[in-house]
């Protein structure tokens, strides 16, 4: 009788968990950004799996057949948008030929909605550099206010997919917001220390950043995004180093090549490589880890004081 009562309990229990498996969203993001704010607001109801790694050049991310087998089973997909993806997600959308998830459906999440972008073009000529985006800068992920905006937008198209389980959406983004606001606390302190600080940067993928703190870029390594630079280019990027001081050139793990090093040794500035991604160069998971990356390294390259900081009572 014991044997059967254990094995009927065991029953039930893989029961549960195939149930639970089931209800579950299936869920792709295109960045490790917003796959770890998507677990952070769906909690136990999303399965998420995500296209980028948080390494690469996300303007031109190579695709796997298990992208599409993951856009053909999903139930939602994320992207930044802002043309971020443009390179990808519109394919992988015509050969997936799944409707819960093309623009304009339920399952369709861009998280740019609302979003008032930077560096809007007055105009696009023919020929122009592959990386310029008539909706403005992508970036908007490397803002401290882009986190929260992110969950806002995933908390909403989660409820419209399943409104079952919008209150516990709700909640959970309500816990999510208590995490960023002692994050964002943390950023304050560090971020006034930044204002009106020079560097020289590679792309544009900094500049909601710059911008937010009051920062001066003074040089881009590329003459414009996307197009790699002449050696007159790269001579008067030095030129403006030297006559503005600069001692930090800011780059991505992708980006961070001879022609990076070349101006900074040039300038007798120093190369900081940041993260642009979740995943990039130490390997935060979170995108609160990734921006706290971002704000201690570069208070550091820059030789300032910052605040320490508590990780344990972040994760509580």
């Amino acid at each position: 009788m014991k044997n059967l009562t254990k094995r009927l309990l065991s029953l039930l229990a893989t029961l549960a968990i195939a149930g639970t498996a089931a209800a579950q969203l299936n869920v792709v993001a295109t960045i490790p950004d917003l796959a770890d704010i998507a677990r952070e607001i769906g909690g136990e109801r999303v399965d998420v799996k995500t296209i980028a790694r948080g390494t690469e050049n996300v303007h031109s991310v190579s695709i796997k057949p298990s992208h599409l087998v993951a856009i053909n089973r999903a139930d939602v997909l994320i992207e930044v948008g802002l043309s971020l993806e443009h390179a990808y997600v519109p394919g992988l959308l015509e050969k997936g030929r799944n409707k819960r998830i093309q623009p304009g459906q339920p399952g369709f999440i861009n998280c740019s909605d609302g979003w008032s972008a930077i560096d809007v073009p007055d105009e696009i000529s023919r020929g122009e550099a592959a990386d310029i985006h008539p909706l403005g800068n992508p970036h908007m992920n490397l803002d401290p206010r882009g986190g929260r905006h992110i969950a806002e937008r995933i908390r909403d198209g989660l409820s419209r997919v399943d409104p079952k389980h919008a209150d516990e959406f709700t909640r959970n983004f309500d816990a999510y917001a208590q995490k960023l606001a002692k994050a964002e606390k943390r950023w304050a302190e560090l971020g006034a220390k930044l204002k009106g600080r020079k560097v020289a940067v590679y792309h544009q993928d900094f500049t909601y950043f710059a911008r937010y703190y009051g920062m001066n870029i003074v040089a881009r390594v590329e003459p414009k995004p996307g197009v790699p630079p002449t050696p007159r280019d790269l001579a008067n990027v030095v030129d403006v180093l030297r006559r503005e001081g600069v001692k930090v050139v800011l780059t991505a793990k992708w980006s961070n090549n001879k022609d990076v090093r070349f101006v900074a040794e040039k300038a007798g500035a120093q190369v900081l490589e940041i993260p642009i991604m979740v995943g990039g160069v130490s390997g935060a998971d979170t995108w609160i880890g990734m921006m706290d990356e971002l704000h201690e390294s570069l208070v550091a390259a820059l030789g300032l004081d910052g605040p320490e900081r508590d990780k344990a009572s972040d994760e509580g």
